[in-house]
């Protein structure tokens, strides 16, 4: 009798140190699992934030791409891009049928944020009246007869640049 109770009290410890085994691994398996499941959010993450702006502003530019009035001027001189230290990217509103007069698109950085407003030509608005699109640390946009360049520094610090050739001829800085 006394026999086969130590034989219970040996399978009990068995099976519990087989238990004990399996949590362990399970437990280092599900660490291991978190850290690098963090590591590909976080470059995930990093990925994203590179290519979204540019690509925003990319998008932004071949929706407008119209014969009408894309240009690059300062925030308060549409057609003058040293009036003062905000380069603004105009594009023409467009509506169902087409662009529609007196209404721009203004994209531009400002105060951390890239930025972009609807609104008629001679507003009145200031810069900060734009919707904050993503956070950013500097936009560049340069405008080389149809070529516009965008410079984009995101939160990062990384850089990123494009080059987009307006296709559609007719637009106001032709001649620059």
């Amino acid at each position: 009798m006394r026999r086969e109770t130590t034989e219970h009290h040996m399978d009990g410890v068995y099976v519990l140190l087989l238990f004990a085994v399996f949590a362990g691994c399970i437990l280092f398996v599900l660490l291991f699992g978190a850290s690098s499941y963090e590591k590909l959010v976080e470059r995930d993450r990093a990925a994203y934030n590179e290519r979204t702006g540019i690509q925003y502003l990319a998008a932004r530019l071949r929706h407008a791409d119209s014969t009408e009035g894309i240009c690059v001027g300062s925030f308060s001189d549409m057609e003058d891009i040293a009036a003062d230290e905000i380069n603004v990217l105009y594009l023409p509103f467009v509506g169902e049928d087409g662009p529609v007069p007196g209404f721009y698109t203004e994209i531009y950085y400002y105060d951390g944020y890239i930025r972009e407003v609807l609104c008629a030509e001679d507003s009145g608005l200031s810069p900060e009246d734009g919707n904050e699109i993503m956070p950013a640390k500097g936009l560049m946009i340069s405008k080389e007869n149809r070529l516009i360049t965008f410079s984009l520094t995101s939160e990062d610090g990384s850089q990123q640049e494009i080059k987009l050739f307006v296709r559609s001829g007719g637009d106001k800085n032709e001649g620059e």
